[in-house]
């Protein structure tokens, strides 16, 4: 990836352990769902080019409306979760 440009922001969603039961697509996005609500602390991977308060490696907790409706790309083999900037509440 070259750059991420506007006020968003890329964030690493963490990986959940496979279910040792065989889910329908629908009753896995809802575990994903369900599991959004307990993220607490995201690693930024990317930020973009309008967003200065925000750096590559913080932890931030984000909305979780966010996580819900942004949207999964995958990169380096891994799921991020693109996001505008406004949705991120805390920065540690």
């Amino acid at each position: 990836m070259k750059s991420l440009r506007g006020k968003r922001v890329l964030i690493t969603a963490p990986e959940l352990k496979k279910s040792s039961v065989e889910l329908s697509e629908k009753d896995e996005e809802a575990r994903i769902k369900e599991a959004m609500k307990t993220w607490q602390k995201l690693d930024v991977f990317a930020v973009g080019t309008e967003v200065y308060d925000i750096n590559v490696g913080d932890k931030v907790y984000v909305q979780t409306y966010a996580l819900e409706s942004g949207e999964k790309i995958m990169i380096d083999e891994k799921v991020r979760i693109l996001i505008p900037d406004t949705a991120i509440s805390i920065v540690w």
